[in-house]
């Protein structure tokens, strides 16, 4: 074989081997681009969405106190309604009834130098009693006072002796006391009394001496706050 020969079949030989060994690398590419093709058509693939979870309280357990009151919430009232103010409160109204009529309000006025106590209803004179008074030096006091106290057949306690007398006749208070002045030690009021004879002179230590049935006759026309006035008339 001749040197051109030689030559001839180590160029084509050469050729050969470079075509090949770019075969690879050219179809790499292409498997590649169209792998980018592919990638560039296919739809992004989206997460899912992401989901909150509330915490549950675990369940109750025997001795659980389960009445206890869901905390307070605080209502935040509307600007275009207003809460409207409360109404007032009605007053109570009072019967006419129940209000004791100036006609029917009882009071007493007890005349030293007459020796009677008058019982008026309103301005209208009702019963008249004649009394014993206070003695001099033991004068009844003058003024405007108020009945403080009424007692059923009471006891007595001298004031000079200490001896206490309970009810029944030999009792000098007899049969009713209406009290209406006192100056914090010793008191003044009505009183039955069994000396008769004392009636419609001066002669008690300050007290208003009645008979025991006329004082008895007066114990329910008058009551705790009636008013008393002593004149010296």
């Amino acid at each position: 074989m001749s040197r051109f020969s030689t030559s001839l079949l180590f160029s084509a030989g050469l050729l050969l081997t470079t075509i090949l060994s770019t075969i690879p690398s050219k179809l790499y590419a292409a498997t590649e681009n169209r792998f980018q093709q592919l990638v560039a058509l296919e739809p992004p693939v989206q997460s899912p969405p992401r989901q909150s979870i509330t915490p549950q309280s675990p369940p109750a357990q025997k001795g659980d106190d389960l009445s206890s009151p869901a905390p307070a919430t605080t209502a935040t009232p509307s600007k275009s309604s207003p809460t409207p103010a409360p109404a007032p409160a009605a007053k109570p109204t009072v019967a006419a009834t129940d209000r004791p009529s100036v006609e029917n309000v009882v009071n007493l006025v007890l005349k030293l130098k007459e020796k009677r106590v008058y019982v008026y209803q309103g301005e209208k004179l009702i019963k008249k009693y004649p009394v014993a008074i206070g003695k001099k030096g033991w004068e009844t006091p003058t003024g405007e006072w108020q009945v403080m106290e009424k007692i059923r057949n009471p006891a007595w306690t001298s004031f000079k002796t200490g001896e206490v007398f309970p009810p029944g006749t030999e009792n000098p208070l007899g049969a009713r006391w209406i009290g209406f002045w006192t100056d914090g030690r010793d008191v003044i009021g009505f009183h039955g009394t069994a000396n008769l004879k004392s009636i419609g002179t001066a002669a008690s230590h300050g007290c208003v001496r009645m008979r025991n049935r006329d004082v008895k006759a007066l114990f329910p026309l008058v009551k705790v706050g009636t008013t008393v006035k002593v004149i010296n008339e």
